[in-house]
């Protein structure tokens, strides 16, 4: 009886192949383009080079949150016997068609391969590895043999993937920072917005952050008794006292930058910026500077590291609160600055060391220079922590009040007084939210030693 009844609906489907190809076609609609997310990709190795492998691969779309992708590509990189590098590739599918499929590829390298050539290697097995996936795609009807979009195909027949956020990303942000000087210490809890656009020729950003000061400070006070006559110790010399002041102190500012690539070496832009600062008399302070930055390194490796060299002139707009050691209430002033940037990124986020140079044009005597150091360490796709440390040497305080203030004023933090180094350490964390589209390789201006802790 189960015999004829199979007979019966091998029978059934055998007269109705098209009924059955039109329903499974209605149940499946391919989609534009495959989305990527890449893990593992251990930056100081050459052979694994991230913006390498989204410029040489154009048909998928790569992903910045492993949860939004189709495919999660973990790469695994181990030392053969030989002394050679093996790379193992598992491609793990998480939606829809692709879910639960797992694929795995061995990727080896003789101890004589350059970088050039195991990038090279590399990538075009990462290619067939994503093939099977990319296949069942908009994209796979259209791309060449080396998983590139011809670019004389019109979007007709293969609409460009859609970004509901169209490249914008918005990171939002809380630190603490703590600053030491001789008589005094303190502690910095703020918090930040960012904005960005980022393609493969434009920059955009805005950013605003606010500050509250705990400021703490330790004030030398000789010893008197009831009477007002000095307290001595045995050796006859007044004992002066140390007497701890807390005070809060507020500050905000906001900022902008635009930058154009012009060649793979050289981009130029601006930034504009605005802040007040009471601590460092500026009742209002605006900026506008204009730069242009070279880049040591191939754009291919620019997400591996980095060498950069930015020079701009800036122009200010000072309104202080008090009157300055020079005897100006506001003033406008160009000054004009030399930075250099060397990073280096990981799997486990990225290390950056920055160094600054810069003097006002009318006087070359005002003159500062600092270096820093910044790492991010990446805990999920979308949240990290970071902590950075920098000094400077300052002689261009222009800024510092004039006249007798009290000691209120000085430890409250209103006023600032003459130091020749400052530093300044900094931690927080970052959390990102927008656009999860990474398609984009654009690090100018990025690194440009950017220094937040002085004037």
């Amino acid at each position: 009886m189960r015999i004829i009844r199979l007979l019966l609906i091998l029978a059934f489907l055998s007269f109705h192949p098209s009924a059955i190809s039109q329903t499974l076609s209605d149940k499946y609609s391919p989609p534009n383009k495959l989305r990527v997310f890449i893990d593992g990709c251990e930056r100081w190795d050459g052979g694994c080079d991230l913006d390498y492998i989204r410029t040489e691969i154009t048909a998928v779309d790569f992903y910045r949150d492993n949860q939004k992708a189709d495919v999660f590509l973990l790469i695994n990189r181990n030392r053969s016997g030989g002394g050679g590098r093996q790379y193992q590739l598992i491609f793990i599918g998480q939606q829809g068609i692709h879910a639960g499929r797992t694929d795995t590829l061995l990727v080896d390298n003789k101890q004589i391969d350059t970088d050039f050539e195991v990038r090279a290697k590399l990538t075009r097995f990462i290619k067939l590895g994503l093939a099977p996936y990319v296949a069942k795609t908009k994209a796979g009807e259209e791309i060449a043999i080396n998983m590139k979009i011809d670019s004389g195909i019109r979007e007709d027949s293969i609409q460009e993937s859609v970004d509901p956020w169209n490249y914008w990303v918005f990171n939002v942000g809380s630190d603490a920072n703590i600053e030491l000087e001789e008589l005094s210490s303190e502690i910095n809890i703020g918090g930040d917005i960012n904005i960005n656009r980022i393609t493969d020729k434009w920059k955009i950003s805005l950013s605003g952050r606010i500050d509250e000061r705990l400021r703490r400070t330790i004030q030398k006070v000789p010893r008197v008794d009831d009477n007002g006559d000095p307290v001595l110790d045995e050796e006859g010399n007044q004992i002066i006292d140390d007497v701890v002041n807390n005070f809060d102190v507020s500050e905000f500012g906001f900022s902008h930058q635009l930058v154009k690539s012009i060649s793979p070496q050289w981009s130029y832009g601006y930034d504009i910026a605005g802040r007040q600062n009471t601590r460092l008399n500026y009742q209002f302070q605006t900026s506008f500077r204009p730069a242009v930055e070279y880049n040591f390194f191939p754009e291919a490796v620019q997400n591996s590291k980095f060498l950069r060299v930015n020079y701009g002139v800036e122009l200010r707009n000072n309104q202080y609160v008090e009157e300055t050691i020079s005897g100006f209430l506001k003033e406008t002033r160009v000054l004009h600055s030399l930075r250099a940037s060397l990073g280096l990124n990981k799997r486990w986020g990225s290390l950056e060391v920055g160094y600054r140079l810069r003097n006002y044009l009318d006087d070359f005597s005002s003159w500062s220079t600092g270096l820093n150091i910044r790492a991010d360490v990446r805990v999920t796709g979308n949240l990290s922590f970071y902590v950075r440390a920098e000094g400077n040497y300052v002689k261009d305080q222009i800024y510092l009040a004039s006249g007798d203030f009290t000691e209120q004023d000085i430890l409250s933090g209103r006023v600032t007084l003459p130091s020749a180094y400052i530093i300044d350490t900094r931690f927080g964390f970052n959390y990102r939210f927008g656009s999860n589209l990474n398609n984009f390789v654009n690090r100018r201006f990025f690194g440009r030693a950017n220094f937040v802790g002085t004037d």
